[in-house]
């Protein structure tokens, strides 16, 4: 199931990884605002590793950058090869674009910046649930919208296997689908992106930080 397509009353787990007890009771009460879901809290990297293997992958993360032994793009890499149906939420401290660039390059569905309001990271986490990729910072014009209009995750990936110029039949075996549902999600991203060709995709790609 990809995860654009949980709707606000999914039930599963989702894990808060923050080592700050304070921000965690706040995100939980964001959250639980957002959807019903059973709330896991974590305070270290490897706390949070055990849990997400329990049971069922849970439907979201919400990580923090700086973390007892997070390694910041590496494990949000790790984590989406481990967990592709899982929305990754990087919720930071820093307002660094580059970074969050980093992060949504990596495989994280959001990057929210620790400085914006509560209601921003609400408007973020809800569009998040929706299917969409955020950066949320302090100070941009552009808080809580999509850097990658319209696209899921999976059309995100898609979209950066065509950036690296990996044949249909590369970026199916890298994700463990077939050519034909390759095609398809191409077909999906060339529509919503306004584009018709493989090099104009490319270039949205590189525009949008992906590669």
């Amino acid at each position: 199931m990809e995860f654009g397509d949980l709707g606000g009353d999914m039930v599963g787990r989702i894990i808060i990884a923050d080592d700050h007890p304070l921000f965690r009771e706040g995100l939980r009460r964001i959250i639980q605002r957002v959807m019903t879901a059973s709330i896991v809290e974590v305070t270290d990297t490897d706390s949070l590793l055990s849990e997400a293997r329990k049971n069922e992958a849970p439907i979201m993360m919400l990580l923090d950058l700086v973390f007892p032994g997070f390694k910041g793009a590496e494990t949000v890499a790790d984590l989406r090869q481990a967990y592709p149906g899982s929305a990754l939420v990087v919720i930071s401290m820093t307002d660094d674009n580059k970074v969050a660039k980093e992060m949504i390059a990596a495989g994280a569905n959001g990057f929210i910046s620790k400085s914006v309001s509560p209601d921003e990271i609400l408007l973020s986490i809800n569009k998040i649930v929706e299917g969409e990729i955020v950066v949320c910072l302090d100070g941009d014009d552009a808080i809580g919208q999509s850097i990658v209009p319209n696209l899921s995750q999976r059309h995100i990936d898609v979209l950066v296997g065509i950036g690296q110029g990996k044949t249909n039949k590369e970026i199916a075996r890298e994700l463990g689908i077939s050519p034909f549902t390759v095609r398809a999600h191409i077909s999906a991203v060339f529509k919503s992106m306004g584009v018709s060709t493989r090099s104009a995709a490319s270039a949205k790609a590189v525009l949008y930080g992906l590669i």
